[in-house]
């Protein structure tokens, strides 16, 4: 629902970022504004005229050429002026290049004359201009971090720490790299000034306030309706398409884009997989002092758009099947399919449930699958267990040991050197608030409305000890998705694609059904469907490799369009 009309308070930031900011705000040369402007199209604005709307998406890219503008950040009871561009630069940040909701409102502040360019006419300049694209881009994520630091723009969820629902919404705004801050109903006051602002009790909480919009009690999906996540493509035709956002995925589509090929990515959830939660990865080259899983989907995704590639969040396939003209039809989740000339299965794996009592009923409600960056501050001060001996489960208990009071580390074995990589044992063992427990599982977990206590069980012996915790991190293993294939595609005994000379081997009704050749390294037993990354057979389960196998699994499907 839209909030009920109110003549706002106009407020003014406390301080504005520098115009002299080479990095927020690049300075065009009077050369590049000329060629700017035999490719743009020219608009001017009268003062107070609204340039483009906090929300709009599809939001153009707009050189100022004279004039200058406000720069606004709509919330409930106040508009802010948060900043101001002139002459010489231009607006907006990553969401101007992806389609994204614009994040911010510009306001003409005085006459202004534009230089304006639609979003396929912005990505087909920079292709042709690279010195420009580098300057461009890098200010516009150099702006999204600004805004989001200062909570300019952000989406505000307010909820009682212990909504599963709120969770899910939360999960599905970070993951999908749109700004949002939780406000818990029971500790922030300013949660309380908001919603009797908005005139909703608290009893009616969940609450997420958009610019100028509520939504009440918000399903993941009603959110990802309202800020459109999932690309309307149905019946439309591409030459790869590929099932899953995660490293592989997104490496086959800014190969595929890049090679010219028309490439769609359908993710179930959000773009990043499981390396996507990982809050920093240290092994993965080219990055000396590591990058966090949301940093690297950041770039892969705006990568992979800026070779056309169309990405589709919240947005699960159901089905392959034989499609007109040899094709691929893919069926999605809401009713829309896909045709595809090739098809690159990259969904990956997802996270194993815990077998403890009363483990479903806090699941997203004091108990989860994933540390993301933002957790550590909301466990400030708090007692906080991981389960799990591998890698993600070490990287979740650095990071929350940087603001938790105690992190225990739960594993069934009896050390962490047979599962963990050395540098992330070393710095557990060096920190001293987190507890390695062996040879110890979860066996339930309590509480009233809210997780309060877990007992842990020692399987030496079966002596159960009962201690108190304020959140639980469960990283113990996963299992192959492969829903949408499995009736079409030939698995292992573990659940994983069969590909190459597996795939080859395969009898029965999924077998290999060509006689003039064997199947490529990752195809499938389906000529011209592929698998990548943590779902294949043989997977060697890192960012690294699962990066290379999407390239090479588009590699594959290059060469195979071609014949």
């Amino acid at each position: 629902m839209a909030i009920e009309e109110r003549t706002p308070v106009q407020l003014r930031a406390d301080s504005f970022p520098d115009l002299g900011d080479e990095l927020m705000f690049p300075r065009i040369s009077a050369e590049k504004l000329e060629r700017l402007a035999e490719h743009g199209t020219r608009r001017s604005f009268a003062p107070g005229e609204t340039l483009y709307a906090q929300g709009r998406r599809d939001a153009p890219f707009l050189v100022i050429a004279r004039g200058r503008v406000r720069v606004l950040d709509r919330k409930p009871g106040k508009d802010v002026w948060v900043a101001v561009a002139d002459a010489g630069t231009f607006l907006g940040d990553i969401a101007t290049f992806t389609g994204e909701p614009a994040i911010a409102e510009c306001v003409a502040d005085e006459p202004t004359d534009v230089i304006a360019f639609e979003r396929p006419e912005l990505r087909a300049m920079l292709a042709s201009w690279p010195e420009l694209a580098e300057l461009v881009l890098r200010t516009m994520m150099a702006r999204r971090e600004w805004h989001v630091a200062g909570g300019h723009g952000v989406l505000r969820l307010i909820a009682p720490r212990g909504s599963r629902r709120a969770f899910d919404v939360r999960d599905l705004l970070e993951r999908n790299l749109i700004p949002v801050r939780w406000y818990d109903v029971d500790t922030d006051d300013e949660s309380t000034a908001m919603l009797d602002w908005l005139q909703i009790p608290r009893d009616e909480t969940p609450v997420l306030v958009r610019n100028t919009s509520v939504l009440r009690n918000p399903s993941a999906a009603q959110v990802a309706r309202e800020l459109g996540l999932r690309a309307e493509i149905d019946g439309e035709r591409f030459d790869v398409v590929v099932l899953g956002g995660g490293p592989a995925g997104l490496a086959a589509a800014v190969h595929g884009g890049a090679e010219g090929l028309r490439t769609l990515v359908a993710e179930a959830w959000a773009p990043g997989g499981q390396a996507g939660t990982s809050t920093r990865i240290e092994n993965y080259i080219g990055f000396p002092t590591g990058i966090s899983g949301t940093e690297l989907t950041r770039k892969a995704t705006l990568q992979a758009r800026r070779f056309d590639a169309v990405l589709s969040s919240f947005h699960r396939a159901v089905e392959l099947a034989r499609g007109p003209e040899g094709l691929v039809r893919l069926d999605l989740d809401d009713g829309q399919h896909a045709l595809a000339r090739t098809v690159v299965v990259a969904t990956g794996a997802r996270w194993r449930t815990l077998h403890a009592a009363n483990i479903e009923r806090f699941t997203g409600a004091g108990v989860y699958h994933a540390a993301m960056p933002t957790d550590a501050e909301r466990c400030r001060g708090q007692d906080v267990i991981v389960v799990g001996g591998g890698n993600s489960a070490g990287q979740a208990a650095i990071h929350l040991s940087r603001a938790a009071r105690s992190v225990r580390v739960v594993i069934r074995g009896a050390r962490l050197a047979a599962t963990m990589s050395r540098y992330l044992v070393d710095r557990i063992d060096s920190r001293p608030n987190i507890e390695l427990v062996t040879r110890t599982e979860m066996s339930a977990v309590h509480g009233n409305g809210r997780l309060e206590h877990a007992d842990l069980r020692n399987r030496d012996d079966g002596a159960t000890v009962r201690v108190p915790v304020f959140a639980v991190f469960v990283m113990i293993g996963a299992d192959p998705c492969t829903e949408a294939v499995r009736l079409m595609l030939e698995l292992d005994d573990a659940g994983y694609i069969r590909c190459g000379e597996s795939a080859a081997d395969c009898q029965g009704p999924n077998r290999w059904p060509v006689t003039d050749r064997r199947p490529q390294l990752l195809e499938t037993v389906w000529p011209g469907v592929f698998a990548a990354g943590d779902v294949r057979a043989g997977a060697s389960k890192r960012v690294a490799s699962a990066v290379g196998d999407g390239a090479l699994a588009v590699r594959f499907a290059h060469r195979l369009l071609q014949e």
